[in-house]
């Protein structure tokens, strides 16, 4: 998906009011198209008078838009650059850009959201060259017991392959899996590991299926 402003400022004021109290101050928001990062959180660093301290001012929230993410990226996104304007709102400083301050409040939502945040927020090689890459690339579109539809992009060798799949049915209720090659750009957007992380298909119709091989079910 490609967030518009009014869906980032939806769901800034939701995860405001569920992990901040509420207590973030409403920022400009704007959409990016940069290949290098997937949100960012600017600010300009003030002087309060001629022998004060410096703060942080004129905040924006920068979401990018040039390539398609699955909405969970996107809504991950929207929460990193939260934890990093926390941190700057508030005057606070921390060991690193994403050091222990910053990774604790991590942990804290992660567990409390049961969200996926994670330090890297750039975009992957796969990622960048999305629009014109036509890779072929080994696909397990999962069907959940329940009825949900997911994808993971996995390596295209064949030990990859067969270790995921024996490890994914063991760890998740999963009715099957269906392993396709496909060149589509669409699934570009999905990190290629064997990481167990499967990425949640909201509309299933909108795969891009009609031009794939199976490789087996």
């Amino acid at each position: 998906m490609k967030p518009t402003i009014e869906y980032i400022q939806e769901h800034f004021d939701a995860y405001n009011r569920q992990f901040f109290d509420g207590a973030l101050p409403t920022l400009p928001i704007k959409l990016s198209h940069a290949k290098g990062f997937l949100g960012k959180v600017t600010f300009v660093r003030k002087r309060q008078g001629l022998f004060g301290g410096y703060r942080n001012e004129d905040f924006v929230l920068r979401i990018n838009v040039r390539i398609d993410l699955p909405e969970e990226v996107v809504q991950d996104t929207i929460l990193h650059e939260m934890i990093h304007y926390y941190i700057a709102v508030n005057q606070l400083k921390d060991t690193s850009a994403h050091g222990r301050l910053f990774r604790a409040e991590m942990a804290r939502i992660n567990e409390e959201g049961h969200r996926h945040i994670t330090i890297s927020h750039r975009l992957n090689d796969e990622q960048k060259a999305q629009a014109t890459i036509h890779k072929e690339r080994a696909v397990a579109i999962v069907h959940f017991s329940d009825g949900k539809i997911g994808v993971k992009v996995v390596p295209k060798q064949e030990k990859h392959i067969r270790y995921w799949h024996k490890m994914a049915m063991r760890r998740f209720a999963i009715d099957r899996i269906d392993w396709i090659l496909s060149a589509d750009p669409y699934f570009a957007q999905f990190p290629s590991s064997i990481a167990m992380r499967i990425f949640i298909i909201p509309k299933p119709e909108d795969l891009p299926l009609d031009k794939t091989t199976i490789l087996f079910s």
